[in-house]
């Protein structure tokens, strides 16, 4: 049997290393930071809280189904495609493009948009790290390595959210909770 290359090669190591196991540990972070937000009286962070408006949680969740959509068009085509208008995702985001950079980058833009009016210092941090994540994506370096940036990015915009944000909804807070600038 002949041995792949190319694109089918590219394709084999994709979902080889991006496990199912990878995935649900990314979910975890994100459950475990909700939770610690729900579970330590320390959370959020009251000196430097800030209420997202309703735009605000939009941006973020939208830039935030973009980028989960932009992963999973690559690394989980058979789910993807099962879905309403999956096809239409993958073919867009598979060929990584200028169709495929642009619907990354606009995700990870409506995310930092979303965020802007938290600390000036998180937003950078934040910001770069997704930059981050879509420059080891295009680079054509180790997959590994791209997995291991979107972890670092996941663990970072959780522990974000969970620590600087109060929702829109929030009425009553304790101690002082600034508003959107």
């Amino acid at each position: 049997m002949p041995r792949p290359s190319g694109r089918a090669l590219a394709v084999a190591t994709y979902h080889r290393v991006m496990s199912h196991a990878y995935v649900a540990s990314l979910l975890a972070v994100v459950v475990m930071a909700a939770a610690a937000r729900l579970v330590l009286p320390m959370l959020p962070v009251r000196q430097h809280v800030i209420r997202l408006s309703g735009l605000d949680v939009l941006a973020v969740v939208a830039g935030a189904v973009l980028l989960v959509l932009h992963c999973g068009a690559m690394f989980f085509r058979a789910s993807v495609a099962s879905w309403p208008g999956g096809p239409a995702v993958i073919r867009v985001v598979d060929p990584m493009g200028r169709a495929s950079i642009t619907w990354y980058a606009v995700g990870a833009a409506l995310i930092v948009l979303g965020l802007r009016r938290q600390l000036l210092l998180l937003v950078a941090v934040i910001a770069v790290s997704l930059a981050a994540v879509g420059i080891t994506m295009y680079d054509g370096g180790p997959l590994r390595t791209h997995l291991d940036t979107i972890a670092v990015t996941v663990v970072l915009l959780a522990a974000s959210v969970a620590a600087f944000t109060d929702p829109p909804w929030r009425i009553r807070s304790v101690g002082p909770v600034r508003s959107p600038r």
